[in-house]
């Protein structure tokens, strides 16, 4: 039998949208490591996976005026090293529409923070992952006519 020395890891976020005249801007911070991607982070014991997200996307960007898009959820798996210890993560978002395009980013963890077309965000986008997650929900918004 072969041991898996591959720890499981999960966080949960939201992928910010906001409608203007007609398309989509969809916000990404940038971390202090230096990526770019959406505002996303671990449960504290006894939160639901939307609430950890919902609280994550509120801690990170200050935003509290949004939508969430009921019913649909997008995820991206991959795998990393800290410490010597691999890792197998699953990242799950929850698309949001955004009311308000006013972000106050949490110092501590983001650097800065930008409102890109569709086409930017994936330009800007560090990681593959994050990119086909970001192709999926611009899809799903396309599909359902918003």
């Amino acid at each position: 039998m072969v041991q898996s020395n591959l720890a499981k890891d999960e966080a949960f976020g939201i992928v910010p949208i906001q409608s203007v005249s007609c398309h989509y801007l969809f916000l990404l911070i940038q971390h202090h490591a230096g990526h770019w991607g959406f505002p996303k982070g671990h449960a504290d014991p006894g939160e639901t996976a939307i609430e950890a997200a919902c609280r994550e996307f509120r801690e990170e960007t200050g935003i509290s005026d949004y939508r969430l898009l009921e019913g649909v959820s997008f995820s991206e798996h991959y795998t990393f090293t800290r410490r010597g210890q691999r890792f197998e993560k699953t990242v799950v978002y929850f698309p949001a529409v955004v009311q308000s395009a006013q972000v106050r980013f949490q110092q501590e963890e983001i650097q800065a923070y930008s409102w890109d077309s569709f086409e930017a965000a994936i330009a800007r986008l560090t990681f593959a992952g994050a990119r086909q997650v970001l192709t999926r929900v611009n899809q799903y918004l396309q599909q359902q006519g918003m």
